[in-house]
């Protein structure tokens, strides 16, 4: 017995001998563990003073895990320390591993003002005052169409950017008919033009006449009017534009017509009417003439019917002309035509029944009106009287202008002048438009 108490000394002596920690304490930890549990993490920390237990909750020390720690625990969510996901972390936020919430502005620098004003492709002075500090400059062109820089004006002005807003001031061409204040660049209409658009902002030709089927009319002096009397072929033509609900019933309303006061006029040419009885639509032509032969004169009147009222913009052409048709020895004999043609397709012919001599009145040429108590609503383009047939046969009407053929023309550009005589109408109550036959 002896024997085996000295061998339980060597052994305990021979343990302590092995162990370099000395004897540890070994306590039950705080939560209530009735069970010592020993360190076997590899905790390195030399300043522990406890017992580096994994999970333990209340050591003073310096454990790994535990929640409530004040030391420097990894991962515990109300350490004062140096937690890695702590939200409140203040002192190291770059070992947090929550989203930042603003990282586009940890390292970046605001752009002054000399900067915001040459990214909106502005120039800076900083010399000037605000808001003048930020300018660019702008052209004027291109003007508009038919349109001329008023006298004295640049073709350039500056606009100023606004920093702060980071927006350029309003831009705007300014005419005398626009509203607002004018800028810089100013323009106005050319002659012969009317503005269009509700801040004038486009210029457009004048090139008709406005008829308000009430009391317009253009009157040409008889010594200035043409004639038609000993021409061997002749032609009367017009743009005109009129509206279905405006159309008179089986009244003749003149496009023109040469004499006021007598029933037979030298030369007419009507504008459309509603047909009688509902029978489609018509348009007259006449003129006044006598035969060599018999001397009587007589009214040779030509009505044209369809049945397709045609909107819009439509050319109308009364034409005279002689056609010889030959027999197969050398004789013939001579057909003496009066036709009418709607937008280039013949729509009727009228036959003289001998050679034709027209008979003149010394009576003044009007536009748009017989008498006092017709009048024709709607636009007329041009007004074309020529010295020759241009017409036999279905053709593509085109603008009218004047040319070597034509004796007299009216195309209302902003007055009633003859381009051929170089004379002006008298206008009643006409206004000018800028809907017109385009080319």
């Amino acid at each position: 017995m002896r024997f085996f108490n000295l061998f339980l000394v060597c052994l305990l002596f021979f343990f302590v001998a092995c162990n370099p920690n000395g004897v540890h304490k070994i306590n039950p930890d705080d939560e209530g563990d009735s069970t010592a549990v020993s360190d076997d993490d590899s905790d390195a920390d030399s300043a522990d003073s406890d017992t580096a237990s994994d999970g333990d909750t209340s050591d003073s020390g310096k454990p790994d895990a535990d929640s409530s720690d004040s030391g420097k625990p990894d991962g515990d969510s109300s350490d004062s320390g140096k937690p890695d996901g702590d939200q409140a972390d203040t002192d190291d936020p770059n070992n947090d591993n929550d989203v930042d919430p603003n990282p586009d502005e940890d390292n970046s620098t605001y752009p002054d003002d000399a900067e915001k004003c040459a990214n909106a492709g502005g120039t800076w002075n900083a010399e000037a005052d605000e808001p003048y500090k930020c300018f660019k400059t702008v052209f004027c062109d291109p003007k508009p169409a038919n349109s001329e820089w008023r006298v004295g004006t640049d073709t350039s002005y500056d606009i100023f950017y606004d920093v702060n807003a980071e927006a350029w001031e309003p831009l705007a061409y300014a005419t005398e008919y626009g509203d607002g204040e004018p800028q810089p660049c100013q323009y106005v209409c050319a002659a012969n033009a009317l503005p269009e658009g509700p801040a004038g902002d486009e210029c457009k030709l004048i090139c008709s006449a406005k008829f308000n089927g009430t009391n317009s009319k253009i009157t040409i002096d008889s010594e200035d009017a043409p004639s038609i009397v000993g021409l061997d072929g002749w032609t009367i033509e017009a743009w005109i534009k009129q509206s279905a609900d405006e159309l008179p019933d089986y009244q003749i309303y003149p496009v023109l017509r040469k004499g006021t006061s007598t029933s037979n006029p030298e030369y007419l040419l009507s504008g459309y009417y509603n047909g009688s009885q509902g029978n489609g639509y018509g348009l007259t032509a006449s003129t006044y003439y006598s035969y060599q032969q018999y001397g009587n004169p007589k009214n040779n009147q030509v009505n044209a019917t369809l049945n397709t009222f045609p909107e819009g913009w439509s050319h109308v052409a009364m034409v005279y002309n002689q056609e010889t048709n030959q027999y197969g020895g050398g004789g013939g004999w001579t057909t003496y035509k009066l036709t009418v043609f709607i937008n280039g397709n013949l729509a009727k012919t009228g036959n003289y029944s001998g050679a034709p001599t027209f008979i003149p009145n010394n009576e003044p040429l009007v536009f748009g009106a017989r008498n006092s108590d017709r009048y024709f609503t709607g636009l007329i383009d041009s007004i074309r009287i020529s010295n020759t047939a241009r017409y036999t046969a279905n053709f593509e009407p085109a603008k009218l202008y004047a040319d070597d053929n034509t004796i007299a023309f009216w195309d209302f550009s902003g007055d009633a002048k003859d381009a051929k005589s170089g004379k002006y109408g008298v206008e009643t109550k006409i206004q000018y438009s800028t809907d017109c036959k385009e080319e």
